[in-house]
């Protein structure tokens, strides 16, 4: 069931995209496709320190 699925979906909710999945709509495949297709921007990230006030 390999329908094409617009990368757009990647965008959306978890929730949805599992419904998705358990209805057919999108593979698991797919999905993986779509997945590996996604650009690594960890460069990206910036680090927040956090402090835990103990009492």
């Amino acid at each position: 069931m390999s329908r094409r699925v617009n990368a757009e979906l990647l965008k959306t909710d978890r929730r949805i995209i599992s419904r998705k999945l358990l209805t057919g709509e999108l593979s698991e495949k797919d999905l993986s496709s779509l997945l590996k297709k996604l650009p690594d921007v960890s460069d990206n990230a910036e680090e927040i320190p956090f402090q835990v006030n103990e009492k």
